[in-house]
C-alpha cells in the first residue's frame, strides 16, 4: 500500500479491510498535539509537548467483530493490522449488534471548535499567560505567598473517519486552558484554592489576571475553616460543585447501564425523576462547546438531546449498540480514541439555566453553601450519595464562616426531586456544567 496523507489514510485502510474479507469496516485516525507550561514562584518548572497519531480499525464479518489499533502507520504494519483484525473475528462470538451504526453523520453548520490563534500559541506565550495569572494571585492579599503551580496549555486535534457507508469525514478542534492553584497562609494554617478556565477559542478564555484573582479568592475563603453543625438543612451547590454533581450522575443516564440494570433510573422513562425546575440536556452541536463535534466515535451525527425535560426523564443516551438493542435512534454519544472502542460519554452535558439569583438562593435561615466536593461516594446503581464538602455556612441569608471536612448525604432520587431553585449562572469551563442549584434539605454531618 503506498504511503498516504492522513486525509486519505483512514479511507485506504478501510478499503483494504473490505477487499480482504470484511463485510463492513470502520477506521478512526486521530492526531493530537498537546503543549503545557507549568510555573511556580515565577520560575518555569516544566515545558512539555506530546504528539500522537494513531489509527484504530474495526472489522465486521458474520456478526463478529475484530478490533486493533496502532501508532505505527507504515504500510506493512497497516497491512498486518488488517489481517490480524480479520483473524480476530474468527475467535469472537456472533452478536446481532456487531455492525456499523445506522443514522450516520450529515453536514452541519460551523461549530467553531477550531481556532487558529490557539494552534499558533508557542510555549513562551503560554508561559507569559501563566506568569500573569500567578502575579495576579500574589497581588490579591499578602497571605498569598506561594502557589502549588500555574498551568497554561493547548491541545490541537484532528479526527479522520471512514466506514463502509461514509468514505471520509474529518474535523479539527482546539482547546486552551489556564489554571492557577495559590496557597493562602494564616498562622500555621495553609489552604489551597484552584481555578481553571478552558475554551475552544483564545478570545473566549478568561483574562489571566481574573484567573489569578478567582483562584486567590478561593484559597482565602478557606482560611479558618472548621466543621459545621450536623442536621438536615438546605444546601446550595455553586455552579462548579453542581457540575461535579452532574458529572457523577452521568452513568445513570447511560443506556448500557440501564440495559445491564446498573442505573437507578432504569425503567423510569416518562416519569418525574427531578424537580420541574430541572432540565438536563446533552448537546454535541453547541457553538464553541468543549464537548462539541460534528460526529461521534461511530460516525453518527451529534445533536441536541433533551434528557430530562422539566423534571421528566425523556430518554437515555446511546451508542449505536445500545440504540439497536432498545430499537431507538442513537444519540451521538459514542466516545472513543483511536485505541479504544466507543463507549457512552457526554458531549456538552448540562442542567439548563433557571431564574433564581444568588441572593434569592441564600434566603434561608440556616444552610450550607457548597463550593467543592471530594471523594467517590456517588453510587448510580443503588442511588446513594455521600460526599465530603467544603464551603461556607449560610446564616439568615448571609454567607458566614468557612467549613471543611463535613459530609452531606441523601438518596439521588430524593435529591433531584428536592431541588427547589436553579440559578442563572450557567457557564461552560468544562463539557459538563450546571448553574447554581439549591436542595431543599440534605443530611449534613459535622460536629
Amino acid at each position: 500500500m503506498p504511503r498516504q496523507p492522513a486525509t486519505d489514510l483512514a479511507e485506504k485502510v478501510r478499503v483494504l479491510a473490505e477487499r480482504s474479507g470484511a463485510q463492513e469496516a470502520e477506521s478512526y485516525l486521530e492526531s493530537s498535539t498537546t503543549t503545557e507550561v507549568r510555573i511556580r514562584q515565577g520560575q518555569i518548572e516544566l515545558v512539555q509537548q506530546s504528539a500522537v497519531q494513531g489509527l484504530g480499525l474495526r472489522v465486521f464479518r458474520d456478526r463478529r467483530m475484530g478490533f486493533l489499533y496502532t501508532t505505527d502507520l507504515r504500510d506493512n504494519v497497516l497491512t498486518e493490522m488488517v489481517n490480524r483484525a480479520l483473524a480476530l473475528t474468527n475467535q469472537a462470538d456472533p452478536r446481532d449488534e456487531n455492525r456499523i451504526a445506522e443514522y450516520l453523520a450529515i453536514p452541519q453548520s460551523d461549530l467553531e471548535i477550531q481556532d487558529d490563534a490557539v494552534a499558533a500559541l508557542r510555549p513562551e506565550d503560554l508561559a507569559r499567560m501563566a506568569h500573569t495569572a500567578e502575579e495576579s494571585a500574589f497581588a490579591q492579599d499578602k497571605r498569598i505567598q506561594t502557589t502549588v503551580d500555574v498551568r497554561c496549555g493547548t491541545a490541537v486535534g484532528e479526527v479522520f473517519f471512514s466506514n463502509t457507508y461514509i468514505p471520509r469525514q474529518t474535523y479539527r478542534s482546539t482547546t486552551v486552558w489556564l489554571a492557577a492553584s495559590p496557597v493562602a497562609t494564616q498562622g500555621t494554617q495553609r489552604r489551597e484554592g484552584s481555578f481553571i478556565d478552558r475554551k475552544r477559542h483564545l478570545s473566549d478564555l478568561m483574562r489571566p489576571e481574573q484567573v489569578g484573582q478567582n483562584a486567590a479568592s478561593r484559597a482565602l475563603e478557606k482560611l479558618g475553616a472548621s466543621l459545621g453543625s450536623s442536621g438536615r438543612i438546605p444546601v446550595v451547590f455553586v455552579a462548579e460543585a453542581a457540575g461535579q454533581f452532574l458529572q457523577s450522575l452521568f452513568p445513570a443516564f447511560s443506556a448500557l447501564n440501564v440495559l445491564e440494570q446498573r442505573s437507578f433510573l432504569a425503567g423510569r422513562v416518562g416519569q418525574a425523576i427531578a424537580s420541574p425546575l430541572v432540565t438536563i440536556v446533552d448537546d454535541g452541536t453547541m457553538r464553541r462547546g468543549l464537548g462539541s463535534r460534528y460526529f461521534d466515535g461511530e460516525g453518527v451525527a451529534t445533536h441536541r438531546t433533551v434528557v430530562v425535560d422539566r423534571g421528566v426523564l425523556r430518554q437515555y443516551l446511546h451508542s449505536g449498540v445500545t440504540a439497536r438493542r432498545m430499537s431507538v435512534p442513537p444519540t451521538g454519544n459514542g466516545v472513543r480514541s483511536y485505541d479504544s472502542l466507543p463507549v457512552i460519554g457526554p458531549n456538552n452535558f448540562y442542567i439548563d439555566y433557571g431564574s433564581t439569583s444568588k441572593e434569592k438562593m441564600l434566603e434561608v435561615e440556616a444552610g450550607l453553601y457548597v463550593t467543592g466536593l471530594a471523594g467517590f461516594g456517588v453510587d448510580t446503581v443503588s442511588g446513594e450519595f455521600s460526599q465530603q464538602i467544603e464551603g461556607l455556612m449560610i446564616e439568615k441569608g448571609v454567607l458566614t464562616k468557612p467549613v471543611e471536612g463535613m459530609t452531606i448525604g441523601g438518596r439521588l432520587d430524593e435529591m433531584l426531586l428536592g431541588i427547589d431553585a436553579v440559578g442563572k449562572d450557567l457557564e461552560f469551563r468544562s463539557n459538563v456544567a450546571s448553574p447554581r442549584i439549591r436542595f431543599r434539605s440534605l443530611t449534613a454531618g459535622g460536629v
